[in-house]
């Protein structure tokens, strides 16, 4: 049975300057807003309203959303970013923030895009995984350090998001994250099979985000 209480930032790991860190990855993306700035461009006060409707977006979604101490941004992607989250039930932190970024960007982008002076479709995309990241600290000349956050779970996720269950559904999930936050081990049928090249010829299972996600029982309260 998977036990989401198992999933900590893992000090004991750290060696020299590097950390291993499990945690739910969550890709965010608005697919068409690259092309949405660069015909805003053309008139200062469009991109000015674009831009903080996206800051607004973002921001307040990660203000309201539940455990928002657990969610941290470790990469932008130009027309969205990667974070990761982390606590005692990392899968629930980062579902419970995708719905707050799902509303925020019916809120507030959506009427943006409909409100400029010309037609420019933006959709939003996410994915999600469960597995791991490595955190290390770079330093600049004057001696101050900057994270840097590498792992093959960060790629991973970025082919997840580029694929058909998140293209028609909006949030696509990896079989890792589906079964932590299921609390099960059963195999399903996936609704989108993916190969990704570093990790050739391996399968990579995607799923809808499920309608109801069981309520989360601490292991000390469940019935053996």
């Amino acid at each position: 049975m998977t036990n989401e209480p198992r999933t900590i930032v893992k000090k004991a790991n750290r060696i020299e300057n590097y950390e291993k860190i499990e945690c739910s990855l969550i890709l965010i993306d608005l697919s068409g807003f690259t092309q949405l700035l660069y015909h805003a461009s053309y008139s200062e006060k469009i991109m000015r309203t674009v831009v903080l409707a996206m800051k607004k977006m973002f921001q307040d979604a990660m203000l309201s959303a539940s455990a928002a101490r657990d969610i941290q941004i470790i990469n932008t992607t130009g027309d969205g970013f990667i974070a990761i989250a982390i606590g005692d039930t990392p899968s629930r932190t980062a579902v419970k923030y995708v719905e707050q970024v799902r509303i925020h960007f019916v809120q507030y982008v959506s009427s943006i895009v409909n409100s400029v002076p010309f037609r420019q479709k933006v959709d939003l995309r996410i994915a999600l995984h469960h597995g791991s990241v490595y955190r290390m600290e770079i330093a600049d000349p004057s001696g101050a350090a900057y994270p840097l956050y590498l792992g093959d779970d960060i790629n991973l996720i970025a082919r997840v998001i580029n694929g058909q269950v998140a293209r028609r559904y909006g949030v696509a999930i990896t079989k890792h994250f589906l079964r932590r936050l299921m609390l099960q081990d059963k195999s399903t049928t996936p609704d989108e099979v993916i190969v990704d090249r570093n990790r050739y010829p391996e399968q990579i299972d995607i799923y809808r985000l499920p309608d109801r996600i069981p309520e989360y029982v601490p292991a000390k309260k469940r019935k053996a």
